[in-house]
């Protein structure tokens, strides 16, 4: 697969299998942060999730197909981190995207995990140390359990914060409201 040309940004947006790059998390970052939304053409990745819905199962870790799944998505954001950037904002499913790149050391930067399908779907992992990380995660979220980042959360370093909110999965009062521009920025140091 030829590697794709993006224009290197201080701040990256990997966006989840719904909202796509040009969602209001995107539009926000984009807006206030000069981000980049990496397009992760997280088309296997729905495939993956509607072949596991027909066989009546959870789409999880364990599923077949799971590392097809991260395979494009994850080669796309390894592409687009420079030496410009500074943050990357990972959200549901580009929180795991985002997750993985933090295990494999491909990324050691300030990260913000926003409702983050990590615990879901790459199981259980814990965060590198001495990373800064921020996870902002609704109470309410019906897709992914806000328990999987309290759990990913107690087990790290106290550069790791979690910031619960009532919200749900799409964390439209978190965006709304500022609580992630107010992250990006803690953790850009603006």
């Amino acid at each position: 697969m030829p590697k794709p040309a993006y224009p290197f940004a201080p701040v990256l947006f990997l966006h989840g299998l719904e909202s796509g790059p040009t969602g209001s998390k995107a539009r926000l970052l984009s807006a206030r942060f000069a981000a980049l939304a990496v397009d992760l053409d997280t088309s296997a990745a729905r495939a993956s999730a509607a072949e596991a819905a027909a066989a009546g199962q959870p789409w999880r870790h364990h599923w077949p197909s799971i590392e097809d799944a991260f395979a494009t998505p994850l080669a796309r954001a390894r592409a687009a981190i420079g030496p410009e950037t500074r943050l990357i904002v990972g959200s549901s499913f580009g929180g795991a995207v985002l997750e993985r790149l933090l295990a494999a050391g491909d990324w050691r930067g300030p990260s913000l995990l926003l409702a983050s399908a990590g615990g879901k779907l790459n199981g259980p992992r814990r965060l590198p140390a001495g990373v800064p990380v921020i996870l902002i995660h609704g109470r309410q979220d019906g897709v992914v359990p806000v328990e999987d980042s309290r759990w990913l959360a107690a087990g790290a370093g106290p550069e790791v914060r979690l910031w619960e909110r009532d919200d749900d999965h799409r964390l439209s009062g978190a965006l709304q409201g500022g609580a992630i521009e107010a992250a990006a920025a803690e953790l850009l140091g603006a």
